[in-house]
């Protein structure tokens, strides 16, 4: 797989879905710049929360903008981050030596070598989402683990995506749906264990109307209570992988005869 493909030609010859990817991960091009950064830092803040719990030497990053993500608070010595095809980085940009031009769907990494991989809404921008899952799957090590980061469709900007879509065309509206129920069966499915699952951001997508701070009474109740009405929810899971049953009986071997006789054997001799 050549990782400088561009996935805009391939899979829409006008380049519209590579575009609307790029443009839908990067914060800067929201509609609402306030509510995408208060977004941020509310999953920056789960992210240092789980930074504690995971361990290993490789850490992988896709989704959001890594200039709109700091992965500092992680101790993994390797960190990189995967970007859509369509986004090429310069060489001057400050992350371009740890960025990866790639399809989600089809990373250019061997079997099991990534130990933590965060995709922050990664999935619900893909145009296959299993897929996308499946690979991250793949390229994780046993025990490796998952940050999942999904925009909810029940929270207030999934209720708010369907009206939006009528009104506007911006790439951020054009996510798709993906309940918690359906994440759940699909990491099921890849042998995956659940940690914790925790939802957040719980104001309202909209300028005038919310004040968009994380410290507020309604966030705090709500957070405390996990309600599952937040913007997002994350989920952090662990990969299991079964070992193989190994047969480890061994035959009998007869051991030499110390001139003792069974009673049995005593008994037909006689007769």
């Amino acid at each position: 797989m050549n990782p400088n493909r561009d996935i805009s030609t391939e899979h829409d010859p006008k380049g519209s879905i590579g575009a609307s990817l790029s443009h839908a991960l990067n914060v800067k091009n929201w509609t609402g710049q306030r509510f995408a950064r208060y977004l941020l830092r509310v999953e920056q803040d789960l992210l240092q929360q789980r930074s504690s719990q995971v361990a290993g030497y490789r850490l992988m990053h896709m989704g959001i903008a890594s200039d709109q993500c700091e992965l500092g608070v992680f101790k993994q010595l390797h960190q990189f981050y995967v970007r859509p095809s369509s986004e090429r980085l310069s060489k001057t940009h400050k992350s371009f030596k740890r960025s990866v031009d790639a399809d989600y769907d089809q990373l250019p990494l061997p079997n099991a070598v990534v130990d933590v991989a965060v995709l922050q809404h990664a999935l619900e921008y893909s145009l296959s989402p299993q897929g996308v899952l499946a690979e991250t799957a793949r390229v994780l090590t046993p025990g490796g683990h998952l940050v999942l980061f999904v925009a909810n469709p029940m929270g207030p900007i999934g209720l708010s995506r369907m009206p939006m879509r009528l009104f506007s065309k911006r790439p951020e509206y054009q996510f798709l749906g993906l309940r918690k129920g359906r994440m759940k069966d699909w990491l099921a499915l890849l042998n995956f264990h659940l940690i914790q699952v925790v939802d957040g951001a719980y104001a309202l997508p909209f300028e005038r109307l919310s004040s968009f701070k994380r410290d507020s009474f309604w966030e705090r109740n709500c957070h405390k209570m996990n309600l599952p009405l937040g913007n997002f929810y994350m989920i952090h899971a662990v990969k299991r992988v079964a070992g193989g049953i190994v047969n480890k009986s061994r035959p009998w071997k007869s051991t030499p005869s110390t001139g003792y006789v069974s009673t049995s054997k005593k008994i037909k001799l006689k007769k």
